[in-house]
């Protein structure tokens, strides 16, 4: 968007480019131009690539007497190469000859990952099918993402499958090899070309063995084994019929793998597990911890139950208690939780709580000690009134479960209950 208002030193060719031959040259400035706080420079010749097919531009430093520059971008326009600079700019130097080097880690690095889109187009073919194709890219120093034709998720068996035959292109050490072909030649050659991209009569095509032939107009590595080792660190939708790859190669890769090993390092000390285990181990973990929420949300609910006031307005026989209460509960162990709370303020006496469930509910039965051993039964008591909602029930001798059929019995069964209870009780006097 900014504008170059060209300062025109000396007349000459437009920039030729030398990039993939060299990582450094000595050229003269043919134009400049100040925008703002960059400088744009045009060389006669240059060994930066410029952002051009997915892969972003080099950068590194030009310098001489009176200039001393970082390159931060470089865009082609035309057959021109814009060199976008910040730094030291004297104007009465800029005749002089100047000295170009190319960040060599940094493109080193492009080229690793520029070379891995190659190999992991033809991997997908192999794994995934002839349908797929490169529907974009962006190649950097980091990483690189590759967008690919697939109508559905890449399952992680898949991608285990490119990953290996990809490793296994990278061990073989491989040549890749370029050289200039006409279009119709290369075509006919088999090799790849990228839909939408526009190509001259001329092109530059990438061979690596028998593996991948496209044309490309990029860096890339002398041969396959310079790239170290590939890992795909993420795979997602980017629109209907389209996924995206995220890869990342060399040292990048080593350092993703070590920190991935460090954390199950971690994992396995904090579980007390081998590695084989760890994942079973989490599953049971996770189990515990839902069953101890469950259980901690029944006790707090049961905790939340007025016991002690359904024990203080309970009928009498004599100094006997019997509690007949519908309650609100989520489950039967939350039910159960309240019955337990019941049984522990309630000195001496029984207990019926009911509850409706989807469709059918559900009491349960509590007996005090002092009634227990005078042979008063929770499981008994359970039985008969379960009898009165088509159902049955049992249980131990102080706390019992009874289940119905229908939810609408709940009411009679807890209405007639008393009558059940006081006389066992009185049989007692």
């Amino acid at each position: 968007s900014d504008k170059i208002d060209w300062n025109i030193v000396q007349n000459g060719d437009d920039s030729h480019f030398i990039g993939y031959e060299s990582l450094e040259s000595n050229s003269k400035i043919t134009r400049w131009s100040k925008i703002n706080t960059r400088i744009a420079i045009v060389l006669d010749k240059t060994p930066f690539y410029a952002e051009s097919g997915g892969q972003i531009a080099d950068t590194g430093t030009i310098f001489s007497d009176g200039i001393d520059l970082n390159v931060i971008n470089v865009q082609k326009e035309h057959d021109r190469f814009i060199h976008f600079c910040k730094g030291d700019f004297d104007e009465l130097k800029v005749k002089n000859g100047v000295k170009c080097i190319v960040n060599k880690n940094r493109q080193a690095a492009i080229r690793r990952n520029h070379t891995t889109t190659h190999l992991l187009h033809a991997a997908l073919k192999e794994v995934l099918g002839e349908h797929v194709h490169q529907a974009g890219s962006s190649v950097g120093p980091e990483n690189f993402r590759f967008d690919l034709t697939h109508f559905e998720k890449i399952t992680s068996q898949e991608l285990s499958q490119v990953e290996t035959i990809v490793n296994n292109e990278i061990i073989k050490n491989t040549d890749v090899l370029s050289s200039i072909k006409s279009f119709d030649e290369a075509k006919k050659e088999g090799a790849e070309a990228l839909f939408g991209e526009k190509y001259g009569d001329e092109v530059r095509v990438l061979t690596i063995g028998k593996f991948s032939k496209e044309l490309c107009g990029g860096t890339h590595v002398n041969r396959t084994g310079d790239i170290g080792l590939f890992k795909i660190i993420e795979e997602s939708s980017l629109a209907a019929g389209v996924r995206r790859i995220i890869g990342i190669t060399g040292q990048e890769a080593v350092k993703y793998i070590q920190k991935q090993n460090n954390i199950i390092t971690s994992l396995q000390d904090v579980l007390r597990s081998s590695q084989d285990e760890l994942v079973e181990r989490a599953e049971q973990i996770i189990i515990q911890r839902k069953e101890l929420e469950k259980s901690l949300k029944s006790r707090v609910f049961a905790q939340g139950f007025q016991a002690k006031m359904l024990v203080t307005s309970a009928q009498k026989v004599g100094d006997k208690a019997i509690v007949i209460s519908q309650v609100e509960a989520s489950s039967v162990d939350e039910l159960k939780n309240m019955g337990d709370e019941l049984l522990s303020v309630m000195k001496s006496g029984v207990g019926v709580l009911g509850m409706k469930g989807e469709s059918k509910p559900t009491l349960v039965v509590i007996v005090s000690p002092d009634l227990v051993k005078k042979d008063i039964h929770a499981g008994k008591i359970a039985k008969e009134i379960g009898t009165l909602m088509g159902g049955g029930g049992g249980g131990k001798s102080y706390l019992a479960t009874a289940g119905g059929q229908d939810n609408s019995k709940l009411a009679g069964a807890l209405k007639k209950a008393p009558e059940i209870i006081k006389q066992k009780i009185k049989k007692l006097v």
